[in-house]
């Protein structure tokens, strides 16, 4: 005061500064925490994790009191401070776990060689998979991403035995009571070579070929066995999937098609009759027709399982060089499969078909000598049931190349007869995009 009344200074207190910055209150780490570090506190913390942690989260949490117990009580004005808590050390996971109080386990790091990685959450459709594409005995099942090909190769084979008319078996001697020819046994074997290209996300092409080999076996009425064979190139098909759903692992597209008569409606061999015979209906190669094939796809998924469905017809165009005209033809088929690992998945088909019979007749064949040649008795109807099995490489040299199996066997089938029926079919396949 002395000092303050020579220099004739008044003296003042701190309030009646005029202090613009307001002063910042110190904080302690502890309290940024709403922890205190006091021994009989840290008691009660440990005692609350306790109850409301799993065993494996209480160790964790120990650790954690330990390390706040170890930082000093300073300022958050120190920068030395803001360092120890921006830093990428235990404190700032600490804390998130105390404020979520989570009891969720982490995902192992540990994945399986045999499993396919967990399905994420966007719910999209998985092509790479065994089970991505339907059982190899279904044409036109699945749609590509823009830019993308794919090339297959199927060999079917069908094979006939027995003749029937409706539901009933016939033996051969009942045929031959009112033919003078009986078939008895036919086998075909189809070598199918196809590609698919995709312009676009929604569009996909494809092109298929067939290669064909019939044989039948027949026995006349005085006894004598013979054979017929043909072989070529059957009807080619163009076909486009236009793709008009694919969310929450559904997928349904259109099948637009139109197949080409690349196959022969003459062909001709030996027979007890003479040589160089025109053969019946069902040895020649083709319908000698433009036929469409209009259809839908529909296509489901989860994790494991997977399932479709595909309706497709076949509609013949006018009438061949040969004056007659096949029958119109419908499948229907559906099928579900199950994916065991991220390799091998196994599958069942249901399959049914109906086709009508011929319409005009071709004049160089006699329908009164052999079953086969009347343009009446060529429609039916048919339920198979299929089994699968489908392989998707996924290492080496041949990763992405898939390979399957399908055997079908008839459960039903009722046939304007008398007409061979049919006794199972295979079907072998490839493919591989691109």
């Amino acid at each position: 005061m002395i000092l303050a009344i020579l220099l004739r200074i008044e003296p003042c207190r701190a309030e009646d500064l005029n202090l613009k910055q307001p002063q910042p209150k110190l904080l302690e780490v502890s309290e940024l925490f709403s922890l205190k570090v006091a021994e009989d506190q840290a008691v009660v913390a440990e005692s609350d994790l306790r109850n409301n942690a799993s065993k494996d989260q209480l160790v964790v949490a120990e650790s954690d009191l330990q390390n706040i117990a170890a930082l000093e009580t300073k300022s958050v004005n120190h920068p030395q401070d803001w360092d120890i808590l921006v830093s990428s050390e235990v404190p700032l996971q600490m804390a998130d776990r105390l404020e979520g109080n989570s009891t969720e386990e982490e995902p192992s790091a540990e994945s399986d060689d045999d499993s396919e990685p967990a399905e994420s959450s966007d719910n999209l459709w998985r092509a790479g998979r065994p089970d991505g594409h339907a059982p190899i005995g279904v044409m036109g099942d699945h749609t590509h991403e823009a830019g993308e090909f794919m090339f297959s190769y199927r060999f079917m084979r069908m094979d006939m035995a027995g003749n029937r008319d409706g539901t009933t078996d016939l033996t051969p001697a009942q045929v031959l009571q009112q033919f003078r020819v009986s078939p008895t046994e036919m086998t075909t074997d189809m070598h199918m070579l196809g590609a698919m290209y995709a312009p676009t996300d929604e569009l996909t092409l494809s092109l298929m070929a067939p290669y064909v080999f019939k044989t039948m076996e027949h026995v006349t009425r005085m006894g004598t066995r013979f054979t017929t064979q043909s072989d070529g190139f059957g009807d080619m098909r163009l076909m486009g999937l236009y793709k008009i759903l694919d969310q929450n692992r559904h997928r349904l597209h259109f099948n637009a098609g139109i197949s080409f008569p690349t196959g022969s409606t003459n062909r001709r061999d030996d027979t007890p009759a003479g040589p160089n015979q025109v053969l019946p209906y069902p040895m020649q190669l083709g319908s000698g027709t433009f036929d469409l094939h209009p259809g839908i796809t529909y296509l489901g998924q989860t994790d494991d399982w997977s399932w479709g469905g595909q309706a497709l017809g076949t509609i013949r165009l006018g009438t061949n060089s040969n004056s007659y005209r096949l029958g119109n033809r419908f499948n229907l088929t559906g099928w579900g499969a199950r994916r065991w690992n991220n390799w091998f998945s196994t599958s069942i088909r249901l399959n049914g078909a109906t086709w009508g019979n011929i319409s005009g007749a071709d004049p160089r064949l006699n329908p009164a000598l052999i079953p086969t040649a009347n343009p009446n008795l060529r429609g039916g109807t048919r339920l198979d049931v299929g089994l699968g099995l489908n392989f998707l490489v996924n290492k080496g040299v041949l990763a992405g190349h898939r390979l399957a199996v399908e055997f079908a066997l008839p459960v039903y089938q009722s046939l304007d007869g008398p007409q061979l029926e049919t006794d199972w079919v295979l079907t072998l396949g490839w493919q591989k995009a691109f």
